[in-house]
Order: C-alpha cells, then structure tokens, then sequence
C-alpha cells in the first residue's frame, strides 16, 4: 500500500515539476507566477493521490441486548423484573 502510495506521489511531483519549466531568463525574483503554478500543481496532485488512498473506516458491528430492569417488591420481599431496556456496546 505504502509501494503504491510512494510510486505515484513520485509520478505525480516529476510530471509536475516537467509541465511548469522556467526558463533562466524568467527566474528572477518578481516572476512568481512559476513559482505558484508549480504550487497549485503538486497540492492539487497530492490532494488527488491523499483522496484515493483513503479507507472506509471498519464499524464494529453494534450488539444489543434486552437487560432486566429489577425493583425492590415489598409484597414479596424480594426484587422483581418490572422491565426490560434495550442495552446496546
């Protein structure tokens, strides 16, 4: 996974950095212009690449269970099921 992660971020930054050449002449401190495409590019191109490798998160199945809900009875003197609640982990 990391193999393909790798080949393509790499794939990716060498046609990046090929579409946007500036010449020696260009490069001087104002021409940024260059400079900001080659930017956009590769944060684009990383963004795509960071997208499709992402993962569905796993949801552990949920399991619920129906728990008895006890009361203290006088009349018997003992503790009694007046209920069920549904309990779910």
């Amino acid at each position: 996974m990391f193999r393909k992660f790798a080949i393509a971020a790499l794939t990716v930054a060498t046609i990046a950095t090929t579409a946007v050449a500036v010449a020696p002449t260009q490069a001087h401190a104002k021409n940024r212009a260059g400079a900001v495409a080659a930017g956009a590019i590769i944060g684009l191109a990383t963004g795509a690449i960071i997208a499709s490798q992402a993962q569905r998160r796993h949801y552990h199945p949920v399991r619920c269970h129906n728990q008895p809900v006890r009361r203290w009875s006088p009349y018997y003197g003992r503790y009694v099921v007046v209920g069920y609640r549904q309990v779910c982990y």
